[in-house]
């Protein structure tokens, strides 16, 4: 029997099959199609089934990635929403916050609202901070709401009512009433996809999930009937912004929790391949074709963020700490004010780089490696999908070196330079920006382009050594065959620490323990062994941020130490901010439980034994790696025939279908066990 993987990118849809009987993995990719993310995955399964010779019923788990919320959020084609949120509380997603993300700008402006202000409705009722009901919702006043929604165009509505996270009886009676009323609308309760405190972040989470729900509802529609037609009869799962696995239904009534679905999949990937090599503390960075993911993991332990952003609004909901910036292979590159400018405009994978001919016009960052000799334009995906060099090279010579005073190897030097700069960049946010220092992290590279950068990236970060993983362009989609199901559940506790009972807290915990049981129980392909993570939000008085803090507990009767677990906060607050204040008194914000269920995962098989020999180049070609060594006649060696324990000494390129490794000078690389490349940079 089979498991199958797939990740839709905005280039690439990604396909992992994997063999349980014999561990063994298939891995391709087709060009994706962003109109219609079902047709890559069945332009995909008719692949697994023609040249792989897989019979499609065989497939017995089928686990899928989206950016189709993502897209929709990014672009702005979600749905026609309505937002029925507390009289008074209409505007909040204008006011938003005073925090601004470009602190000096006077010419910033925060994105518009995805619900406009005229579809908006105030609502007569009013929850109080204690959770009580200071002013009833009335049948009358229920009735006016339902006139408004029949006479409005909208597809989906977002309830988001004061205080509701404390009591949601006003938000069910509405959402009861409107199903009754009008059952084709989608509707979204806040107190369903974000009970927490914070009244914009809470409102503009609800409304995102109401704005991409019929979204993504059309594309399971449509990836339902793919799967019929090709006799499909495993469980389906899709991929949460946790890194878990759930069940197709819950993804479509809360796409919100999909947002990150790839980038989540492949820090999960990561962090499993990296264990195989005996490496935990790792900073991986995904490059596609239209963005870098960035994540730091200690410990191989994936820690999930309370909150993100996408598009620039708010998404509070439990998420792998993914950072994310506009720098992929398909990043345009432009003069600008006479400095060179790559991303985050993408050419996406339509037309795509201008070296794909598909009418592709300005130059990117795949076009700069193809001109460089670090692709190879007659082994693109393994020879599937021949490049256009002379293309590439005239559009680098029109757009970026002659405007430049360049010669277009100095051009496309310059691209990669500045694409592995920003990468870096966003390094430093996720190291140094919370008191890591990135020089003692092993750099675990992956995407289309990840090998291509690596060298570079480690460099300019002083980073010493590289981790290139097996099947690092499919390593997303590897990562949702390597992960478990988990279900995630928050409650709202703002108290002083002093003053709350540890049978409280207790009690608060066996509720929310109970919530994700039953969830988990729902799940199909899990095999019953289950761990729990319990952790609480905590702050000084007086703070307007707080600090997640994991309990030493995995199963819900306990009763915590309430002065050891503020200590475990005074010590986190010094490792994140170099100090803490023992002496101020600590309180509660939120407390949470994440309940992981195992499920059997795809394994990585060791390479068979054998004596080291000296690696064979298949060829040579001309790289240039940068202007101190100039143009170099370059072995290339093909990753497949390497065996454990080689070694090459850089100059190299290490070619697979879907990536290639360049080894620059000096750099020393050893194939580990599992076919993972251990790289030593050259100072």
């Amino acid at each position: 029997m089979y498991y199958l993987g797939v990740d839709t990118g905005g280039t690439f849809t990604d396909f992992v099959v994997y063999n349980r009987a014999h561990q063994q993995l298939h891995t391709f990719k087709v060009r994706s199609i962003p109109d219609d993310p079902a047709s890559a995955v069945e332009n995909g399964l008719r692949r697994v089934r023609d040249s792989l010779g897989i019979p499609l019923g065989s497939i017995e788990r089928f686990i899928f990635g989206t950016t189709v919320a993502t897209n929709a959020v990014l672009e702005r084609k979600g749905a026609d929403c309505v937002l029925l949120t507390t009289r008074g509380m209409r505007d909040v997603l204008e006011i938003q916050r005073q925090w601004r993300h470009r602190l000096f700008d006077l010419t910033l402006r925060k994105p518009l609202p995805l619900v406009p202000r005229r579809d908006r409705f105030d609502v007569d009722e009013r929850v109080t901070s204690s959770g009580e009901i200071l002013t009833a919702l009335c049948d009358a006043e229920i009735e006016r709401i339902l006139e408004q929604l029949g006479q409005s165009s909208c597809q989906a509505v977002a309830v988001s009512l004061l205080f509701s996270f404390l009591d949601p009886t006003h938000e069910r009676q509405l959402g009861a009433a409107i199903n009754k009323r009008i059952p084709n609308l989608h509707i979204t309760l806040s107190s369903d996809v974000c009970p927490e405190f914070r009244e914009y972040e809470r409102t503009a989470t609800t409304v995102m999930n109401a704005y991409t729900m019929p979204t993504l509802e059309r594309l399971a529609s449509r990836l339902a009937d793919v799967l019929q037609n090709a006799k499909f009869n495993g469980s389906f799962g899709v991929i949460q912004s946790n890194g878990g696995i759930a069940r197709l239904d819950r993804a479509r009534r809360l796409p919100v929790t999909t947002l990150l679905s790839g980038p989540a999949a492949g820090v999960v990937g990561a962090v499993q391949v990296a264990r195989y090599s005996e490496v935990k503390d790792i900073l991986s960075f995904d490059i596609g074709g239209t963005s870098t993911d960035i994540t730091l993991i200690e410990n191989s332990d994936v820690r999930l963020a309370a909150s993100g952003n996408t598009g620039g609004y708010p998404v509070k909901v439990p998420q792998v700490p993914v950072h994310t910036i506009g720098a992929g292979g398909g990043s345009i590159a432009r003069p600008t004010l006479g400095l060179l400018k790559v991303g985050p405009d993408s050419a996406g994978a339509d037309p795509g780089p201008v070296c794909y001919d598909g009418g592709g016009e300005e130059p990117t960052g795949t076009d700069a490696a193809v001109v460089l000799g670090l692709v190879d334009p007659e082994f693109f995906l393994g020879g599937e999908m021949r490049l256009n060099r002379d293309a590439a090279v005239l559009a680098i010579q029109q757009r970026v070196a002659v405007p430049l005073g360049l010669s277009v190897e100095q051009a496309s030097l310059a691209i990669i330079r500045v694409q592995a700069a920003n990468i870096v960049s966003g390094i430093r946010q996720v190291s140094v920006e919370v008191g890591k220092d990135a020089r003692d992290f092993v750099l675990v590279p992956f995407g289309g382009a990840g090998g291509i950068y690596a060298g570079y990236v480690a460099k300019d970060a002083g980073i010493s050594r590289i981790l290139f993983p097996r099947y690092p362009s499919v390593l997303s989609a590897l990562g949702m065959l390597m992960t478990d199901i988990r279900f995630d559940r928050s409650r709202t506790l703002v108290a002083r620490a002093a003053d709350v009972k540890p049978q409280f807290i207790s009690t608060a915990f066996a509720a929310l323990a109970d919530e994700v049981g039953r969830e988990i129980a729902a799940e199909q392909g899990f095999s019953g062994a289950t761990h729990y993570e319990f952790s609480a939000d905590l702050r000084y008085v007086g703070q307007a941020y707080e600090i997640n803090v994991r309990l030493p507990h995995e199963q819900p009767d306990f009763t915590p130490d309430i002065g050891a677990l503020c200590q475990l906060f005074h010590e986190e607050h010094r490792r994140l901010y170099g100090q803490c204040s023992p002496q101020e008194p600590v309180e509660f914000v939120n407390l949470r439980v994440g309940l992981i269920g195992g499920v059997e995962r795809a394994e990585l098989r060791q390479l068979a034994a054998t004596v080291p020999k000296p690696a064979l180049a298949n060829r040579t070609r001309t790289v240039m790696f940068d202007t101190e060594t100039g143009q170099l006649e370059c072995p290339v060696f093909s990753r497949d025939e390497m065996c454990v324990d080689q070694q090459l000494t850089g100059p190299a390129i290490i070619e697979e279908s879907g990536s290639s490794f360049a080894l620059h000078p000096g750099d020393v690389v050893t194939v580990d066990s599992y076919g993972n490349l251990a790289v030593e940079v050259c100072p």
